[in-house]
């Protein structure tokens, strides 16, 4: 194995197209230092997601995520499991150094996961926005406290989800897919004000934080 990581790249290619290479793909990232523990591992799984990440997401797709969210463009945004592409210039979270890296849109980068304390100050952002992630977090009720308490007075936690077919190698690190109904209850449980809409097959929730 002349060079590890160039096999692993190609072989994730094949597995893109259907080919059965995940068992060699698993021998070949053991020896590519942020490929190990793929793809059980959810930091290496998403690591590997990035060098496809601009394939993943439909460009009419992205232009209509990008259209909604301008209105927060002026402001100080964090963006939670940022992945490789934000909407809007950000701070960007992710698990996944990857995923930061490739990310241009990024105004600073921070390794974090989303299933616990958020390391920022309270009261520091003027939004924050959960662009197709929201599926893959388990304690959401924390997160929505934590996002909660980073947000200024009147602050907007923007999220948007997906109701079409997820790509079948993403849904295996799937773990809820609520209805927008549901979503809408454990925001407002939050203590957040809700707006819920939808357009061209995604979903938007809005929510606000009062004045304590």
């Amino acid at each position: 194995m002349e060079d590890p990581e160039t096999d692993f790249l190609c072989g994730l290619l094949e597995l893109q197209y259907g080919l059965p290479v995940q068992d060699s793909l698993k021998r070949c990232a053991q020896h590519v230092p942020w490929a190990r523990g793929w793809p059980e591992d959810i930091k290496s799984f998403w690591n590997a997601e990035a060098f496809m990440w601009g394939h993943k997401i439909d460009t009419r797709i992205r232009k209509i995520i990008e259209d909604e969210l301008q209105f927060l463009a002026g402001g100080t945004n964090l963006d939670i499991g940022c992945g490789a592409y934000s909407y809007i210039p950000s701070v960007g979270l992710d698990v996944s150094e990857k995923m930061l890296e490739f990310n241009e849109r990024l105004t600073q980068r921070v390794v974090g996961n989303l299933e616990g304390f958020l390391p920022f100050a309270d009261e520091c952002f003027d939004s924050v926005t959960a662009i197709l992630v929201l599926n893959y977090v388990w304690d959401y009720g924390k997160l929505f406290l934590e996002v909660r308490r980073v947000l200024r007075p009147k602050g907007i936690f923007m999220i948007v989800l997906y109701r079409g077919k997820i790509n079948e190698w993403q849904r295996r690190q799937q773990v809820h897919d609520f209805s927008g109904k549901k979503w809408s209850l454990l925001l407002k449980e939050a203590e957040f004000t809700v707006k819920r809409y939808t357009k061209e097959g995604l979903m938007f929730l809005r929510g606000e934080k009062g004045i304590n």
